[in-house]
């Protein structure tokens, strides 16, 4: 099985509508999930940053506001801190103050003017407190002099601890004119800081830094190697989102966060693989799941390919062993296609026809019903249903408007009036369609009728007379009109048809503008016991190729045999005459039999074998004659075709001169142009005049107007711009660019 071309492309295609929808899917889950949990990831490190920055405000708030309230404290003015009584209860006072803040490691007053500094130790100058926090004279000078709080660092490696970093804060202290007359000091270990950011980072991986307003590192944590942040510029990173960077070779994402209250910068920085390793993990999470998803997928694609695949096989095997086909180098579907063709060839060839020119196949419907090629009235109806005509009647006949030796060339033309004058009649009980009879100068006509078979027939003689009246106003002349029998099933109309045909033999015995009916034919009935109109039926349905109508006429006369009680000498002569009127009419639709068959035909020995060599005969030349049809309608196609490449520059070119010119209707080589060329009449025409312009146009040097009107047209101005909105540019430009 695996060998068969069709069941790998079962399993190509299956696999190709399950890969596709399987990509699309996991692309988008792939992206949606990863996006989400990056985000997610990144919101969280931000969060947490975010809320660092919340817990340093507040634990600075706490200091802004211990100055505020020292600044009202009356136990902590300039006078009560100096008293010599009073300085105790002050120092007492701080204390207290230090112990309200859980991140201060030393608290101390200035006020301006004096050389004292009190803290909860007590009070001492400054130079002792320049000495223990490493205080710089200038800096404190510039604290001093600030009215915003002012944060300094003071580098361990210059600290006289020689244990500890310290951060510090300086306050201004100030009443309602907002003038300072002192400054609050807060010493704060650079470690209380740092444990601040571990406890709210918990078990973050990578590096945090604190900085202040000037971008000093207030505090740090770093779990990971060290990072120089003095050498990243952070006023090019977008704050409050994650940013990518590159360190040494390495990639880092970053976060910054800015404080509104301090201006302290909260950064955190670790590798992109570590910032993002549970977005690693997912993702090798779902590559696995995807991955088990494509094996499953894979493994249903080959199941349901091959489960498929089974009945085409078992339909495969079934066409093999009941009828012998040659499937090599084609496919099981291609072999069954073949078979199911052959049995509904016409069927399709009528579909596709209906597909593409829906005008044109209702033309091609109506000819078929009039030649028989239906078997079935649900055929029929199937192509109705199609075609949108209502076909649908209780009773059924055919008419035939002779035109023949009526029409002059340059009078063609009204047999297009004519045909458009029939091709949909409808009254109350009566609906006829027209059919452009091409090789008979003729228009037939479907007549369907509703109500009894009386009533069918009395309808039938007042549309005959008021149609041949119409004829006369058109043209100018009642036309002969061949009238076949009534019959109430669609697949019978080609009968009535034939009998219209038949009926028309007899034009010559009555006066022009004469109505003939089939059935009053039979006045015209030989003596010796068979029907006339039979040997006319047989006769134009071979002129027809209706092979079926035929060899039913031709086995009704046979019958007609075995009833009749004439003598065998009578009877003889009988069958001598239809062989005559068999060979008479195949001859002259120039088909020559061999001489074998006319040996076996006249050398008959019974009804039964000459019976059957007729019958045969007659299918052959009905074969013939459709082939013929096929042959002309190809050579009328190359006909037109030439004739349109060779004229196609007249001015006057017309579908009517067309018609006039191979003598059919315009209507027809309109619909016939339509379908050999994909174009209109029209868009043909002014193709092969646009291609023409163009060969002129870059192989000759001609003028532009000289080749315009050369092909047809008059107004240049008119064509120039159907061929600038055609190729895109002026005539002019065009030959321009390719001669250049």
């Amino acid at each position: 099985m695996i060998k068969s071309k069709l069941f790998k492309q079962y399993i190509f295609s299956y696999f190709i509508m399950f890969f596709i929808p399987f990509v699309v899917m996991c692309s988008i889950i792939y992206l949606n999930s990863v996006s989400d949990l990056k985000e997610e990831i990144e919101q969280s490190n931000i969060g947490k940053l975010e809320q660092v920055a919340t817990i340093t405000d507040e634990r600075m708030q706490e200091l802004d506001m211990i100055a505020n309230r020292i600044a009202y404290d009356p136990r902590l003015t300039p006078y009560m801190v100096r008293h010599q009584y009073y300085s105790s209860e002050a120092i007492n006072e701080l204390r207290k103050y230090k112990a309200n803040s859980s991140i201060i490691d030393e608290l101390m007053i200035y006020y301006h003017g004096t050389d004292a500094i009190y803290s909860s130790k007590g009070s001492s100058s400054l130079q002792p407190a320049f000495e223990q926090y490493n205080w710089d004279a200038e800096m404190i000078d510039e604290a001093i002099e600030a009215n915003v709080p002012v944060t300094s660092i003071v580098d361990e490696e210059e600290g006289q601890s020689g244990k500890f970093q310290y951060i510090n804060y300086f306050v201004p202290i100030t009443l309602d004119n907002n003038n300072s007359y002192g400054t609050v000091a807060y010493v704060i270990r650079e470690r209380t800081m740092n444990e601040l950011i571990a406890n709210t980072m918990n078990d973050m991986r990578g590096n945090a830094y604190i900085l202040s307003e000037h971008d000093q590192v207030i505090a740090e944590t770093a779990n990971e190697q060290e990072i120089d942040i003095s050498n990243i510029n952070l006023e090019e990173r977008t704050f409050g989102e994650v940013n990518s960077i590159k360190l040494d070779g390495e990639s880092y994402s970053m976060a910054v966060v800015e404080s509104e209250e301090t201006g302290w910068k909260f950064v955190i920085m670790m590798k992109s693989s570590q910032f993002f390793e549970r977005l690693s993990n997912t993702v090798i999470v779902m590559v696995l799941l995807c991955v088990s998803l494509f094996i499953i997928g894979s493994v249903l694609t080959l199941f349901l390919a091959r489960r498929q695949y089974q009945p085409i096989r078992s339909l495969f095997n079934s066409i093999n062993k009941n009828r012998k086909t040659d499937s090599k180098g084609i496919n099981e579907l291609e072999t069954i296609k073949r078979t199911v063709t052959s049995v509904f060839e016409d069927h399709e060839m009528l579909s596709e026809t209906i597909y593409k020119h829906q005008t044109f196949a209702k033309d091609q419907f109506l000819t078929k019903i009039i030649k028989g090629d239906f078997s079935t009235e649900e055929e029929i109806d199937n192509y109705n249903e199609t075609l949108y005509l209502d076909i649908d009647g209780d009773y059924y006949c055919s008419l035939i408007v002779s035109l023949e030796e009526k029409l002059s060339n340059e009078e063609i033309i009204e047999r297009e009036t004519i045909y458009e004058l029939f091709t949909n009649v409808s009254t109350k009980d009566i609906t006829a369609y027209g059919i452009d009879l091409l090789n008979m100068d003729a228009v037939a006509l479907i007549v369907k009728f509703k109500g009894n078979l009386q009533t069918a027939e009395k309808k039938r003689k007042e549309f005959v007379q008021k149609m041949n009246d119409e004829v006369k106003d058109v043209l100018g002349f009642k036309p002969m009109v061949g009238v076949g029998k009534i019959y109430d099933r669609k697949t019978m109309i080609n009968r009535s048809y034939i009998e219209a045909l038949a009926a028309l033999d007899y034009k010559y015995l009555y006066s022009e503008g004469s109505n003939l009916y089939f059935e009053e034919m039979k006045e015209h009935e030989f003596a010796v016991g068979y029907p006339r109109e039979d040997l006319l039926k047989i006769i134009q349905s071979i002129k027809q190729g209706d092979k079926e109508v035929a060899q039913e006429t031709l086995s009704s006369i046979f019958k007609s045999f075995q009833n009749n009680k004439q003598s065998l000498s009578f009877l003889r002569a009988i069958c001598f005459d239809v062989i005559n009127t068999v060979i008479k009419t195949i001859t002259e639709m120039g088909i020559k039999p061999s001489r074998e068959t006319y040996e076996r035909i006249f050398d008959f020995r019974s009804y039964e074998q000459l019976h059957q060599e007729l019958f045969k005969l007659m299918e052959t030349a009905c074969k013939e004659v459709n082939e013929s049809k096929k042959s002309h309608n190809e050579q009328l196609k190359n006909d037109i075709t030439d004739y349109l490449n060779k004229y196609f520059m007249l001015y006057d070119l017309s579908l009517e001169k067309i018609a006039i010119e191979f003598r059919l209707s315009a209507s027809y080589v309109s619909r016939f142009i339509k379908e050999q060329t994909g174009y209109t009449f029209k868009q043909y025409v002014q193709y092969l005049r646009m291609e023409e312009v163009k060969k002129q146009l870059t192989t000759t040097d001609k003028p532009i107007k000289a080749i315009v009107m050369d092909v047809g047209y008059k107004d240049v101005a008119n064509f120039t711009r159907k061929f600038k909105n055609e190729v895109g540019m002026t005539p002019g430009k065009y030959r321009q660019f390719y001669t250049e």
